[in-house]
């Protein structure tokens, strides 16, 4: 019996040496090895003692869906320098020399027996739809995650309700990236349409209005004639709202004095700022657009993402066409946060991110590069208009209510506060 196993093994096991062979697989691939051939032939090194040195293998360990190469660098040689490589190196390690190659990892997970004919197919199909990529990193040593399986393409929006004023910013692969408007109070987020954009702006505002009802309020400006953000338009939070350059203007003018109002109210009582005065309402600016913005609007956007974090005032800075026009440099030194979707061109994607990348982002809707600090890639969540107005249905104002509403923000509106020493 026990010979009758082996032998259906051993034969199986030939039978799949030969499928692979057939096919053209190569059974021995070394990511460490192929990574260090990729940077001898982009040249990515330094000449020392009239050779040219490149980077060593330091070590190597098992990570989530991959594996994190370690090496050291020779000195001379730049971080900055290998993140500019990046898709030649990506592109590498997914180039196969001859037909497909599969790893040892995947042969470990082989089960040797009648079956290894039928896994070793199902692993030539995984292989033929899969692309390695990669994410780097340096702390003194360079660090190359190499995973086996690209993001995944779609991240649902799962409708839980977020902590303080922290907003999801999209899946990265070491978890879900939240955005922190208090710690980073305003926001830029670009893209070219069709990619994302006006969906995570509208996931923003869902969940920013079903986890903070009470201490939310909005200005939302949509220069798409409002098609994204008229689903908002009745929300008992927002207080403003524009779907033309005229109206926008007239929308943060309003803004702009609330805030003024408020900057007062606290100096008089003595408050640096909203959370020392124990304020816990914060005003989001949401501008869809922003490129077609008028000169006197910008200069209030301009003054807003100067002033505005005191007194508890959010920008979400939105455009498809990121120029040193559309983003005037005033606007970028006070926002370091971007996010940013696939662009057209490395001029864009500096003008957005002060980098190039957007433009090599795969074109995938939601794909997207988060900033803070580093730069992540991030899956954003995805949210249907149809959940939108689940989700946000008992939050919309009666029409007589609304009616109210708005002619209360046509003659200006008065703030009453209770401070709170905190």
């Amino acid at each position: 019996m026990l010979f009758e196993i082996a032998s259906s093994v051993v034969v199986a096991g030939i039978g799949g040496y030969a499928f692979c062979k057939k096919s053209g697989v190569s059974l021995a691939t070394n990511d460490a090895a192929k990574i260090k051939r990729i940077f001898e032939n982009a040249n990515l090194g330094v000449k020392e003692e009239g050779r040219k040195k490149t980077i060593r293998l330091h070590r190597k360990r098992p990570i989530d869906g991959g594996m994190e190469y370690v090496y050291q660098m020779p000195l001379g040689m730049s971080f900055k320098e290998v993140e500019s490589h990046k898709d030649v190196i990506e592109d590498g390690l997914n180039v196969q020399a001859a037909g497909l190659s599969i790893s040892l990892s995947d042969l470990r997970k082989l089960k040797f027996n009648r079956t290894i004919t039928k896994q070793i197919k199902r692993l030539l199909t995984k292989h033929k739809k899969a692309r390695k990529e990669i994410e780097l990193g340096f702390d003194g040593m360079l660090r190359i995650r190499v995973y086996d399986e690209p993001l995944p393409s779609l991240v649902k929006w799962k409708g839980q309700k977020i902590s303080g004023w922290k907003v999801p910013a999209g899946m990265s692969r070491r978890g879900m990236i939240e955005h922190d408007f208090e710690a980073q109070p305003h926001l830029i987020v670009a893209g070219s349409t069709g990619f994302g954009k006006s969906v995570f702006l509208k996931q923003l505002i869902t969940a920013l209005a079903i986890s903070k009802p009470d201490d939310l309020e909005l200005t939302l400006i949509d220069l798409k004639d409002g098609s994204a953000f008229r689903r908002f338009e009745n929300l008992k939070q927002t207080m403003y709202f524009a779907t033309d350059p005229d109206s926008a203007g007239t929308a943060l003018k309003q803004a702009q004095e609330l805030m003024n109002r408020r900057l007062r109210e606290y100096a008089e009582k003595g408050y640096e700022d909203a959370q020392e005065a124990g304020i816990p309402k914060r005003h989001f600016i949401v501008i869809d657009e922003a490129a077609d913005l008028g000169k006197e609007a910008l200069e209030i956007v301009k003054d807003i993402a100067r002033r505005g974090r005191g007194p508890g005032f959010r920008l979400i800075y939105a455009t498809q066409y990121p120029t040193t026009e559309t983003i005037p440099s005033q606007v970028k030194r006070n926002i370091p946060a971007r996010l940013c979707f696939v662009l057209d061109s490395a001029t864009a994607s500096m003008a957005a991110l002060d980098m190039p990348g957007a433009e090599n982002l795969p074109e995938i809707k939601g794909r997207g590069i988060y900033k803070r600090v580093k730069l992540v890639i991030v899956q954003t969540p995805f949210i249907s208009n149809q959940e939108i107005k689940k989700q946000i249905a008992v939050h919309i104002r009666p029409r007589k209510e609304n009616e109210h509403e708005h002619a209360a923000n046509r003659e200006g509106r008065s703030d009453t506060f209770v401070f709170s020493e905190t």
